[in-house]
């Protein structure tokens, strides 16, 4: 009997791990054709998914990219997945919308940007393209009601409207853990921000508190997302949260800015982010704070670009008409001919009639 049981015993252990594996990830290097491998062999010894690999686009068919999606190694699937997306011959959307649980982590080439960590979800929703509106939306639904621990899902929500359909969703992702995933993959603050913006948006008074305390804890590291979501939805109980802004990092300024001359930095907040915001207060607390800054800026000698700052101050004093600002307006009067230039771009708005849907243009 005892014999019987050592035999058993490595046979069980095998049906076990066999049926907890995930079963649509089985196809090895081995699996594939002679000529083929020792491409594969380099994609996976990199390990940085490229934004397009020339063996797979010369070489790889339609058959074996569909077997690639299924691969052991998460960065062949995210390679086959850019591939996949570029073939005329697959429906990008069916694969899109059966391909949104993959959450295994993987190191993509940004270019200047270095190299950064995402699943291959997130991935797949960065590269993929729809050809109309109704489609995104619907990929949109799915992600939010189903796959809500992606990045993606939070990076939307700038986009959701307030459908009380996703208020209970977006208010979880606004407070829920920070650890999301089983291969490591964590969400940040950076990340939160956006779940805070698009919870704010309801515009419902019992959530300012969870924002104020979260906007609280990491005041050192807001980015411009939070003081848009300062502007757009302004609160007076926001102040304590600029306030220590102001007293922490406001005048740590690099001189990078968000449109800067080495591109693009999403999570970047311009000093101009917390002045518009505290501006939009209007209020004595806001006039004094911004009566320090008028004072306080010129003296400033290591803060880049302090001109170009201290003239947005005036301007934003300017452009907010209020009594809480009528001696600050009288303060800065005689400067105010000048027309002052904020450093703002302003995203042009093309008529959707103009926008070409017969082909996939709509991105995430």
């Amino acid at each position: 009997m005892y014999r019987i049981r050592q035999l058993l015993f490595p046979i069980f252990i095998f049906l076990f791990f066999s049926c907890n594996n995930d079963r649509s990830y089985t196809y090895a290097i081995k699996d594939f054709r002679k000529p083929l491998r020792p491409y594969l062999l380099n994609i996976v010894s990199e390990g940085i998914v490229m934004h397009y690999d020339s063996a797979l686009r010369n070489m790889a068919t339609d058959k074996e990219l569909i077997h690639l999606s299924q691969s052991e190694h998460p960065v062949l699937r995210a390679s086959a997945f850019r591939e996949i997306f570029h073939r005329e011959s697959f429906n990008h959307f069916d694969y899109l919308m059966n391909h949104l649980d993959d959450t295994a982590s993987i190191a993509v080439d940004q270019g200047e940007f270095g190299i950064w960590n995402r699943t291959v979800s997130d991935d797949i929703l960065e590269e993929a393209k729809w050809k109309t509106q109704n489609a995104k939306s619907k990929t949109i639904e799915k992600v939010l009601t189903k796959h809500n621990y992606l990045r993606s899902a939070y990076l939307i929500l700038l986009q959701v409207e307030p459908h009380e359909k996703y208020y209970s969703i977006i208010k979880d992702m606004a407070t829920r853990s920070r650890r999301l995933s089983n291969d490591g993959y964590e969400l940040d603050f950076d990340d939160i921000e956006y779940a805070l913006y698009g919870l704010a948006k309801f515009r419902k008074q019992g959530d300012i508190k969870i924002i104020k305390e979260q906007l609280m804890d990491n005041d050192w590291k807001l980015s411009h997302i939070s003081f848009m979501l300062m502007i757009q939805f302004p609160d007076t109980a926001y102040f304590d949260v600029l306030q220590s802004y102001h007293r922490r990092q406001f005048y740590k300024f690099s001189g990078n800015r968000r449109n800067g001359f080495s591109g693009y930095i999403p999570d970047r907040a311009d000093p101009e982010d917390f002045i518009n915001a505290l501006a939009e207060q209007q209020n004595e607390r806001s006039a004094l704070l911004l009566d320090t800054m008028l004072n306080r800026l010129p003296m400033q000698t290591c803060m880049p670009d302090k001109e170009t700052i201290l003239n947005e101050v005036k301007m934003q004093i300017w452009e907010h008409p209020c009594p809480a600002y009528a001696q600050l307006r009288k303060k800065i009067k005689f400067k105010s001919k000048e027309p002052l230039i904020s450093k703002f771009d302003v995203p042009i708005d093309y008529p959707r009639e103009l926008m070409d849907t017969t082909i996939e243009t709509i991105r995430w």
